[in-house]
């Protein structure tokens, strides 16, 4: 059985020393966790990310863009340098929606390889399943659980009981995506924002409908956009992950930040402190739907959550490590 103990320290097994590096391109971010398995543990070591939006556009023309791609191999260079200076042994890499979409992926993929990468799409249950059981066995609900891991080209959202996964389903939209969609001006007008927020109440409650979900729950919230809400009410300049993660967002806080985001240009949100540059216009998208889905399934408060799929993935590798 899989013990969660602190923070980032909850894996439990009889297995061989192994230092890892997850690595999780995404449709709007790829992000990197080095961490250590031994004695029994998974220690992080080092965690990062960027701003990449290698599924700009994707949605559209059914293709990765060449400086969609050619940003990413940028970030993904410097994140081997930093593999390397760790001395990890293992590189687990993983690419989401925008890969799944795009027609040309296997282009992407090979120019991952030529880096000494090998890049594994993952399938949609597979992105949703690694986040909840990350989540129920760090967080140890003693109701039913439900993670909304919102991205940039799809958002995963699960619900269980325990270990056990009950309904999990992917929506083809991400922040990316609804900023394509719905917001043409800067500021958004009142029509667009209006149209955004009707799309995602349909495809919520559409989702509400068939998933069947039984109260009491508890809701985790994984990603950029609530990860942000936080750094932005507590004012960080530098982003502090003890803090942000199990941190409570109140539908209160969420509806505050919004309205406040929707009455500025992109250029003012570049610089509201603790929001990163990169995020000033998918932000709006962003806390938009979580307005809704707290609206949609009638609850106050999200936990925010660091253990998205890069500790998801180390705990998948741990897991076998333990049965190898």
């Amino acid at each position: 059985m899989v013990k969660l103990q602190t923070d980032f320290e909850i894996i439990t097994f009889k297995g061989t020393k192994l230092r890892i590096a997850t690595i999780d391109i995404g449709t709007n971010s790829t992000r990197m966790l080095i961490a250590d398995v031994e004695n029994g543990q998974v220690k992080p070591l080092f965690k990062t990310g960027k701003v990449t939006r290698l599924g700009q556009g994707v949605k559209k023309n059914g293709y990765l863009l060449k400086e969609s791609i050619e940003r990413t191999i940028k970030v993904l260079e410097e994140f081997k340098k930093i593999i390397e200076r760790y001395e990890a042994e293992k590189v687990i890499a993983v690419t989401t929606e925008a890969a799944r979409l795009a027609k040309n992926a296997d282009e992407f993929l090979n120019r991952v390889k030529e880096l000494g990468i090998e890049l594994k799409i993952l399938s949609d249950r597979e992105e949703a399943e690694l986040v909840y059981i990350a989540n129920v066995f760090h967080f140890k609900p003693s109701v039913s659980a439900m993670t909304v891991d919102l991205g940039g080209g799809s958002t995963e959202i699960a619900y269980g009981e325990g270990e056990r996964l009950l309904y999990y389903e992917s929506l083809k939209f991400g922040v990316v995506v609804l900023l394509e969609n719905f917001i043409h001006s800067d500021p958004p007008t009142e029509e667009e924002f209006t149209n955004l927020e009707g799309f995602i109440k349909n495809n919520l409650e559409n989702f509400k409908k068939r998933a069947g979900i039984k109260e009491p729950f508890v809701v985790y919230g994984v990603g950029g956009t609530i990860t942000s809400v936080v750094a932005m009410e507590e004012r960080m300049t530098v982003y502090d992950t003890d803090k942000v993660h199990g941190y409570t967002v109140t539908y209160s806080l969420i509806k505050k930040w919004y309205k406040k985001v929707v009455s500025m240009k992109t250029e003012e949100r570049k610089n509201i402190v603790g929001l990163e540059a990169g995020r000033a216009d998918v932000i709006v998208p962003g806390l938009a739907f979580f307005k809704v889905f707290c609206e949609v399934f009638d609850v106050d408060k999200i936990t925010v959550s660091e253990l998205g799929l890069l500790y998801g993935l180390a705990l998948k590798e741990a897991r076998r490590c333990q049965k190898g």
